[in-house]
């Protein structure tokens, strides 16, 4: 029975009580205090601090007197299922240590939604208790105090069903005007942005101006969206500070759901600052498939098992020894240095080890038929044994995962990971000499060819009549959070006409180039063979590259398998959340048959990626070793950009004007016949779009990349590096792309 001298068990944000943190936690004191300022809260009822305080003490007195620690609870329960007796709920931790000025502690205590009758609400506010005694807490950077639990509030609220929602803050400082603000929106509730479950719109707004950046379903109006970052700028006025905020779009009006300031980590920007020595650039090396932020399971599972793998190949057929990681994951974002850390130093050891290997790929800069002959045919029968490897190991699990242990599935990936770092080094090594063979041929077409035909070279290495379609496996990206091509794409109705490529005039120019050196009494047997090994090794390299993903529809079957495992046990909330754990973590919860709960830590992780997709990192940091572009070629940038025009690198010659249509994974492109692609970068899963597009512009890229060869063979203008054409285009935008001089004309038709 409560005493007289007990204060409330619960709390409305209304009551002038609420605006105390150490009564009702920061999360709901905040909201408290800006719903008496007039600002658009969702209301809400708070079970203040002093009873889970209660309920520890007791439990620290009589561990066994359970009905006793929960006997203030009870009541405060029954208060609310009398305010919302059928109505689901919103259970959010309001901790006395997080979401302040000094910490924010994200990710460390738990929310729980959709919550629906009073023992649902009885076990949603005992895990949020449970989160208070979070041990990372005690660790967490800035935060105050002692490793002991603080007590913790709990706010509950009406869930909302709007028809948009998001996430907003103040991106920094402008001299001179108010701060840009950057505003994320998707379609329905806010925790489908949260956990990353949907592709947001993203826009900034900068005083009276909104610019949308990424569309994937046009949520909101530039008009909402200056009204969210309006929000968000009052929000940040009122707190005295820089302040994030979670809203929603009701009937038109919108709402604000929380609001935290941005702690001092939070609101520094990002530092791209060199990892180590060597140059480390994003468009090499699995570079070109990873055009966001890695994960945490495939940062912690993939990428090192595969760099080991890749660098022991390395060693015993080069002699070039990298003892550490070649790889460093900056921001989120994976870079990649050939040497590691070593400089010039670990060539020249590797031509003493292994000077056959060296001098073949040094001579196949400029007649690469002869490090076809030396190196490239035995690593073609490499990838074909590991292509067989694949196979196998794939045959294996027919059955599928469900009757195996969770162990059993888990060796299962370690030996798919193992393979493909196997597939890695050959693979590389077939597709570098394609690109020799491609560089040679360009080189005496330049200077044989060129002043006479005017044409690029690139036209003679288009296929004619190429039609096959993208395999299922053709992934948007190599992490294995994303769907692969064929768990998004829509089945092909089999009466519908085969894709058709472009009629090319690769043919009338070989013929044109053969008359041309008749003409001028030149043996034309060099370039006949330079084409033909051009054409072949362009072949070998689509053919090989294309297989890399192969077993990435049942390595994510597997990991959905470990997910449902782990969701099982309590860990995670979805079996997809999987992909925001460690290693250790996994292996730890699987070994045990039980673990401490992730899901705070898992959105925290994924709010952190989230933030890293905004970025635009850097294509190269660091200087690269003096020796390294004798073996692999000087990468080709691109020059800076000027007024309407972005210059880029032209992978693909041509000249095409259409609607830009901005893509930011495959299963969101929406292309109409003649619409331009626009991407961050080329990946496999873009086939389809590629085969529509009436030409193609992506932030990364490389000559050499195998999308960038798949747009040459599919005849479609393509101009890649062109760094923020994601950005400075908008979707819908007429815009001119030249792929034969690298150019983006942003206006329209360019005559």
């Amino acid at each position: 029975m409560r005493k007289p001298s007990d204060p409330p068990t619960t709390l409305a944000l209304t009551d002038g009580r609420a605006t105390d943190p150490q009564v009702t936690g920061y999360k709901a004191a905040t909201l408290a205090r800006l719903l008496r300022e007039g600002f658009p809260c969702a209301e809400g009822v708070v079970i203040p601090t002093w009873i889970h305080r209660r309920h520890q003490e007791a439990a620290a007195t009589d561990p066994n007197d359970r009905a006793g620690h929960l006997a203030h609870l009870e009541r405060a329960l029954a208060e609310i299922t009398d305010l919302h007796p059928t109505e689901p709920l919103a259970v959010r931790s309001s901790g006395t240590a997080e979401d302040s000025v000094e910490a924010s502690c994200a990710g460390l205590h738990t929310s729980v939604l959709d919550v629906t009758g009073p023992d649902a609400l009885r076990t949603a506010v005992l895990e949020c208790w449970v989160s208070a005694d979070n041990p990372a807490r005690a660790g967490y950077a800035g935060s105050a105090g002692s490793a002991d639990a603080p007590p913790m509030a709990v706010l509950v609220q009406r869930m909302l069903e709007p028809e948009a929602a998001g996430a907003a803050f103040a991106t920094g400082s402008e001299e001179g005007g108010p701060a840009p603000v950057s505003v994320s929106a998707v379609r329905g509730r806010a925790d489908r942005l949260m956990q990353g479950e949907s592709p947001a719109d993203e826009w900034t707004v900068t005083g009276a101006h909104a610019e949308r950046l990424r569309s994937t379903c046009k949520v909101i109006t530039s008009e909402q969206a200056l009204a969210v970052a309006e929000l968000a700028r009052r929000v940040s006025a009122a707190l005295s500070c820089r302040a994030e905020i979670e809203w929603v779009l009701r009937d038109g009006d919108i709402t604000l759901l929380q609001a935290r300031p941005v702690t001092h980590a939070d609101a520094v920007e990002p530092t791209w600052s060199v990892p180590a020595r060597g140059e480390w650039r994003r468009d090499i090396r699995l570079g070109e498939w990873l055009p966001e932020p890695v994960t945490p399971l495939f940062a912690t599972w993939f990428l090192p098992a595969v760099d080991l793998r890749f660098r022991r190949a390395q060693w015993q057929r080069s002699g070039v020894l990298v003892s550490t990681p070649s790889y460093r994951i900056v921001n989120g974002w994976y870079y990649h240095s050939p040497l590691g850390e070593r400089r010039s130093a670990a060539l020249l050891e590797g031509m003493l080890v292994n000077p056959r290997f060296a001098c073949a790929m040094l001579a196949g800069r400029h007649r690469p038929s002869v490090s076809d002959r030396i190196v490239i045919a035995k690593e073609t029968a490499a990838l074909e044994h590991h292509t067989r490897r694949y196979r196998e190991l794939l045959s294996s699990v027919t059955d599928g995962f469900e009757s195996m242990s969770e162990r059993e599935v888990a060796g299962f990936v370690d030996r798919v990971v193992a393979a493909v770092g196997d597939y890695l080094w050959p693979m590389l090594l077939v597709g570098g000499a394609a690109w020799r063979a491609e560089q040679a041929l360009a080189r005496y077409y330049r200077r044989r060819l060129h002043p006479s035909l005017g044409a690029p070279y690139q036209e003679l290495l288009v296929e004619r009549g190429r039609s096959e379609p993208a395999p299922a496996h053709a992934v948007s990206t190599l992490d294995w959070y994303r769907p692969t091509l064929g768990e998004v794409a829509e089945a092909p109705d089999p009466r519908a006409p085969a894709p058709v490529t472009r009629p090319t005039g690769a043919l009338r120019l070989e013929q044109a180039c053969l008359s041309v050196l008749l003409q001028h009494d030149i043996d034309p047997a060099p370039f006949r063979r330079l084409l033909s090994l051009a054409r072949d090794s362009a072949r070998r390299r689509r053919l090989h590259t294309g297989k890399l993903t192969e077993p990435w529809p049942v390595l994510r079957r597997a990991l959905h398998r470990l997910g449902t495992a782990l969701v099982d046990q309590d860990v995670i909330d979805r079996p997809e959340d999987v992909h925001f754990m460690t290693l250790p973590e996994l292996r730890t919860a699987l070994s045990t048959g039980a673990g401490a709960s992730l899901r705070e830590a898992v959105a925290d992780r994924i709010s952190t990626w989230n933030r890293q997709r905004a970025l635009r990192p850097p294509l190269a940091l660091g200087t690269a070793a003096c020796l390294l572009p004798l073996l692999l070629g000087r990468p080709t940038t691109a020059s800076a950009s000027d007024g309407d025009v972005l210059h880029g690198i032209g992978v693909s010659p041509g000249r095409a004007t259409g609607r830009a249509r901005i893509v930011d994974h495959p299963e969101t492109a929406r292309m109409a016949a003649g619409d331009i692609l626009v991407v961050r970068s080329l990946v496999p899963a873009l086939a389809p779009q590629i085969m529509r597009a009436a030409a193609v512009a992506a932030d990364v890229g490389s000559v050499a990349a195998h999308m960038s060869v798949i747009a040459r063979e599919y005849g479609v203008p393509a101009v890649v590096a062109l760094h923020s054409v994601t950005r400075s285009v908008r979707d819908g935008d007429v815009i001119t792309v030249d792929g034969t001089t690298g150019r983006v004309h942003r206006r329209g038709a360019v005559g």
